[in-house]
């Protein structure tokens, strides 16, 4: 009977030779085949390498053929085979309904926003908006105890998958969806901190994503105007939403230099990243308000 080590050895090998693509949570082949097979035996991700001398289960045989079948040949996402996924050390429930939980926005949340957040206190109202299956309020919530979060989304699909998200972690008695066109439904004034992921993925781009890519639902992808339409509106409406020491943290990703030719003369503070993503820009309230004033915007 093979052990743990053995099919560990021949999942990886196999991942390797089909030429996947590794950009949906997990870093390489090897990542990958440890979740497979511990979701195969229907194992807790919680292991010890003494797994690995084990025998691997006979009844799991056919369930991990099947993934591998998911995975290699229909080119699914990991998360979307096994339906969880991790950011931040957070677990999440994952389907198609929603991008699988990658943002490199939970870095800087799980640093309380260091250095950015200059405000005496810690933020009161935080709102996720483009949520989706609302992994990144989520975090926000698990990293600041003290705040109210709303997951804002347009897409009913994506939000029956937050509000999923909020049971299964618990925080139904803090963490909120709503159903909105952006940030549409806040009051001026109304928000500490703002985080953004919208689409962002042009037209262009969309048609030379690798083949993972077309199992996510793509009106979560793609965006208009080159990809930065929808960041183009965040910024020109988040200024007067949040409150004085109020932050926006968006993300662009390879849209970064293009947002950039848009608005030529906004002075962006691009993250610098260093566990990956790119993309990420902080921008205070005040300079939102001032970059308005003087038309940039």
């Amino acid at each position: 009977m093979a052990t743990f080590r053995t099919k560990l050895g021949q999942v990886e090998a196999a991942l390797n030779a089909a030429g996947l693509c590794f950009g949906h949570g997990y870093e390489s082949a090897h990542d990958e085949a440890v979740a497979l097979l511990l979701a195969a035996a229907k194992l807790p991700v919680e292991q010890s390498s003494a797994l690995l001398a084990e025998p691997f289960p006979v009844e799991a045989e056919k369930r991990l053929g099947q993934m591998l079948i998911a995975r290699c040949d229909q080119r699914q996402p990991v998360a979307y085979i096994v339906g969880e996924a991790y950011l931040a050390g957070v677990r999440f429930l994952s389907d198609r309904r929603a991008l699988v939980p990658r943002s490199p926005i939970a870095q800087l949340l799980t640093e309380r926003l260091f250095p950015w957040w200059t405000a005496d206190g810690p933020p009161r109202h935080i709102i996720d908006v483009c949520c989706g299956g609302g992994s990144l309020g989520i975090v926000a919530a698990t990293c600041f105890p003290e705040a109210r979060v709303t997951l804002s989304d347009l897409d009913r699909q994506a939000l029956s998958l937050a509000a999923e998200n909020v049971r299964f972690n618990d925080l139904g008695s803090r963490v909120f969806c709503l159903q909105a066109d952006l940030l549409s439904a806040l009051a001026a004034g109304s928000v500490d901190l703002i985080l953004s992921n919208p689409p962002y993925v042009s037209t262009a781009e969309m048609r030379d994503l690798p083949a993972e890519y077309e199992h996510e639902p793509r009106v979560a992808l793609e965006a208009e105007v080159e990809g930065t339409g929808l960041a183009l509106r965040v910024l020109r409406t988040a200024g007067l939403l949040l409150t004085s020491e109020g932050l926006l943290v968006l993300e662009v990703g390879e849209t970064a230099d293009t947002l950039e030719c848009s608005l030529p003369r906004v002075p962006f503070t691009w993250v610098d990243l260093p566990q990956g993503g790119s993309g990420v820009a902080v921008i205070s309230a005040q300079e939102l308000r001032d970059w308005s004033a003087a038309g940039l915007l």
